[in-house]
């Protein structure tokens, strides 16, 4: 998404640049060719980080990796390059690598992003404890990260809350031909029928280019219910000037005007951007003008328009900026302005909005004199959160955050009301918005509807009503029923390929890193060389499993850890009972001890889980692991066996279900009285 505001960065990379001079320079045992290689993959991806092009950055830093696999300096730029490219999962794993072997703190910055991170996934509680120890850690930060991780511990407890409240509206992903795999976003219904918003698309679509250097935010104009099927068409060059960035489009209640955003890349490679307006006569819109008034203020960003109709007093337009004199990062202003488009001085809408983070996409609801935005700031479910705020005798009431169905663990921005006042949509990266590599990567437009028996979007109360889990319930067996069977999957003869050792010292979370890392080869080699419906659908088949199955699972068995951990805490024995499977791919003899490695790798992670809170437990025995490894003998009769059919016998998802381990049961002990 083009978020349309100059980028707040940590100046971080130049101390790393130093830091990797003197590991290259004194390193043993790279010989003059390895080394001038490595530093020119570092090179490349510090060049493609200076320039936001984050994916291309993740490659450069992957071939350096192979070179120094153990470096926390590459390991940290790794880490910094996913997450901008808003690869959480593969973030998350990267920081953690970082902050296992950190023991003098030399990357503070990885404790806070793991963190970060954590909450992005959903895992509140680990989230939690892990800002508790970079506040120990870093006890004199008095920075914006200091600041913010205090804040978020506060936090924490809503962000559990909300997490557990019944979604009350009806979400759907708007689909194609308005989402594609780049960012779609910033979606405003003129009336009720035309859609305008704006697409991160190439800007040499006909050429094949497909360098980032190509990508451009363009404003474009579709009608849903009439033009199904037909690609959206971009507005004139009026607006969408093509050497720049269109976006994020602002209509007056009654139609009559529209703003919206031109940006241009600073050599910085930082994006600033500019109002423009442009009025709705004779059945279209005019030639665009500058907003005046100081709102455009050089060399800072004004963004993000939602406007406010005043009656006889003319309007207000509500936007975004960064310029000095707002309460930290991106604030929400406000301008006055007149028939004649007579704009007034910018003002602060305070410190009841803004926050010392970033706020930003305001939409005003002038019959109900509500005002809608997204905040990083404000206490939320993830990242930023939609919040509503009332008018009230010229006041902003305490934001209220909207709730899960509207928000999510990750970003949703751009809500908007419709004009029948019966949905709106919105814009978001939650899972199931359409993407190439990170399932979180890119946004995408979502519809919401209000529920028939309320008119008005339900509002959540930020209240702790985290459910309560005593010892009675902790100690019940029914409690776990939950999680079983659960279900953990594994690449082709992993861990330790091409190995008869029962054991091994890879930890489950590394491993399945490493899988989500090989699902484009499990594409290619499974619908590669298919076309049309068939390859749609072996795609669709490949993507399910990796969503449904191996994400799925992952996510449960980090839920199911802090169970445990809360369970041992409280004088709770427990076992667990795991059996291991295999596809029928090798000999059972093999396929038996590749799932006792499997298991073993299990019972690693379990060790080094949430930084070492289980290890006491399992090395005084209040926690075991009982393994029953089953190897192929219960794979599902069908799935192929031969070598030289790597399409069926590896990357066909029948296959790979097979490569599991299973947790079967769970025994537990009564504390003692």
């Amino acid at each position: 998404m083009i978020t349309a505001y100059r980028l707040h960065r940590i100046s971080f990379m130049k101390r790393l640049k130093t830091i990797f001079f003197f590991v290259v320079f004194f390193s043993c045992g790279l010989n003059s060719v390895t080394a001038q290689t490595m530093k020119a993959f570092l090179s490349a991806g510090d060049e493609s980080m200076e320039k936001s092009r984050y994916a291309e950055a993740i490659e450069y830093y992957k071939k350096a990796l192979e070179f120094e696999t153990e470096d926390p300096v590459i390991s940290f730029k790794m880490a910094e390059a996913c997450r901008q490219y808003k690869d959480y999962e593969k973030a998350a794993a990267w920081y953690a690598k970082i902050v296992m072997g950190d023991r003098e703190n030399s990357f503070p910055m990885a404790l806070f992003r793991y963190a970060e991170m954590k909450k992005y996934l959903g895992m509140y509680e680990e989230s939690g404890r892990l800002y508790e120890r970079y506040v120990l850690a870093n006890s004199g930060d008095t920075t914006y990260f200091g600041v913010k991780a205090r804040k978020e511990i506060v936090d924490m407890k809503t962000a559990i809350a909300l997490s557990n409240r019944k979604i009350e509206t009806n979400v759907t992903n708007a689909g194609t031909p308005v989402n594609t795999a780049y960012s779609d976003f910033g979606a405003s219904y003129m009336s009720d029928s035309t859609l305008y918003y704006s697409s991160l698309r190439f800007l040499f679509e006909q050429t094949g280019k497909k360098e980032d250097s190509y990508y451009v935010s363009r404003i474009l104009t579709t009608k849903p219910s009439t033009d199904k099927g037909k690609q959206p068409l971009p507005l004139s060059l009026l607006f969408n000037d093509a050497s720049k960035h269109n976006c994020n489009v602002g209509f007056s209640p009654d139609f009559h005007i529209m703003f919206f955003t031109r940006c241009n890349q600073s050599e910085s490679f930082d994006l600033v951007c500019e109002m423009l307006y442009s009025k709705y006569e004779n059945g279209s819109w005019g030639k665009p003008e500058k907003v005046g008034g100081g709102v455009n203020m050089e060399g800072y960003t004004a963004t993000h328009p939602g406007v406010e109709a005043r009656g006889a007093d003319g309007y207000t337009l509500y936007f975004v900026s960064d310029r000095p004199g707002g309460q930290g990062k991106l604030d929400i202003w406000k301008s006055d302005f007149d028939a004649n488009f007579a704009f007034g001085a910018p003002v602060n809408l305070g410190d009841t909005i803004n926050t010392f983070d970033d706020e930003m996409t305001p939409w005003y609801d002038t019959p109900n004199r509500t005002l809608y935005f997204s905040s990083y700031g404000h206490a939320g479910m993830g990242g930023m959160d939609i919040f509503k705020s009332v008018v009230v005798n010229g006041v902003f009431s305490t934001p209220e955050n909207l709730g899960p169905g509207y928000n999510s663990t990750v970003n949703d921005v751009y809500y908007t009301i419709n004009k029948d006042t019966k949905g709106g949509t919105f814009s978001s990266n939650r899972i199931g918005s359409m993407y190439i590599r990170s399932k979180t990567c890119c946004y995408d437009i979502y519809y919401y509807k209000i529920p028939e028996k309320d008119t008005t979007p339900v509002v959540i109360a930020a209240k702790d009503t985290t459910p309560v889990e005593d010892v009675k319930v902790l100690s019940s067996r029914e409690y776990y029923d939950q999680f079983l069977p659960m279900e953990i999957y594994f690449d082709n003869d992993e861990p330790d390929r091409k190995s008869m050792a029962i054991v091994t010292k890879k930890d489950y979370e590394g491993l399945y890193n490493s899988y989500l890392d090989r699902q484009p080869e499990y594409l290619k080699q499974y619908a590669g060389a298919l076309t049309g419906d068939e390859k749609v659908k072996a795609e669709q088949k490949v993507n399910d499993f990796f969503d449904s199955k191996v994400t799925a699972s992952w996510m449960m068995l980090n839920n199911f850890c802090s169970k445990l951990e809360k369970a041992l805490k409280e004088g709770i024995k427990i076992e667990i009972e795991i059996r291991g499977r295999a596809s029928p791919l090798a000999k059972s003899e093999y396929n038996v001890n590749l799932s006792k490695r499997r298991i073993s790798s299990l019972t690693n992670f379990l060790h080094e889980y949430n930084a070492g809170v289980l290890d006491a437990y399992l090395l005084d025995g209040s926690l075991k692991v009982t393994e029953v490894a089953a190897g192929e003998m219960l794979a599902k009769e069908g799935v192929s066996d031969v070598l030289t059919d790597k399409r069926n016998s590896i990357y066909n998802p029948d296959a790979a279900v097979e490569r599991r381990i299973e947790l079967i049961n769970i025994k537990l002990e009564q504390p003692h009285q």
